[in-house]
């Protein structure tokens, strides 16, 4: 297969990207309620501010009101914020083995508050020729038009793409455009694929 690939695709959150077990402090929530990362990608609002439709404000008094948080907007965007830990040990190391001989490009569904952080904090443009973010594009994952969208900027074949998330329906939308798609929640089973794709040494 490594002939094939010109372009090896990362999700960030869950894959390289380490998160906190949910995107709010779990006190905040009633009791029997949760708002973990499936609650996240099921939510309405987080679509629409990962696709850049909500200012910061808006995003927070809508989750505040989805939610029934008794919280003020402020602490809900200060906690939403740190919901990214980091990069997940061994990523780096990863990265700068693969762009020596491979295209590197990053898919990420994120936002506003995000996107500083993934930037100047986690220095993530240092990896990836381009990161396509979501709500620069208006687009989000599992919207097929997203791929599309990268696919087109990177002028390449989706057979010729190696596409890590963490998201299964993520994976099976890419699939669908016929993006070689796989499932990773860890640096270590990024590594498996590669190694069974022939792109990274055992």
């Amino acid at each position: 297969m490594s002939i094939d690939i010109e372009v090896v695709l990362f999700d960030l959150g869950g894959v390289l990207i380490e998160l906190r077990s949910s995107p709010l402090p779990p006190e905040w929530l009633s009791s029997g309620q949760t708002f973990d990362s499936i609650g996240w990608f099921q939510s309405e609002t987080a679509l629409r501010f990962e696709c850049g439709e909500l200012s910061p404000d808006e995003f927070a008094r809508r989750l505040q009101r989805d939610l029934g948080l008794e919280v003020d907007n402020a602490e809900i965007i200060d906690q939403f914020t740190r919901w990214p830990i980091g990069l997940f040990a061994g990523a780096r190391d990863l990265l700068l083995q693969l762009r020596k001989s491979h295209h590197l490009a990053a898919l990420t569904n994120t936002n506003e508050l995000h996107w500083p952080r993934l930037v100047n904090e986690f220095r993530l443009p240092q990896y990836f020729s381009q990161i396509f973010a979501s709500h620069r594009m208006a687009l989000a994952k599992p919207d097929l038009r997203a791929f599309r969208h990268v696919m087109d900027a990177l002028n390449v074949a989706p057979e010729r793409v190696l596409f890590f998330d963490d998201n299964p329906t993520n994976v099976i939308a890419a699939r669908r455009l016929g993006i070689r798609a796989r499932q990773a929640c860890s640096v270590e089973q990024v590594k498996v694929h590669l190694q069974e794709s022939g792109l990274l040494a055992d």
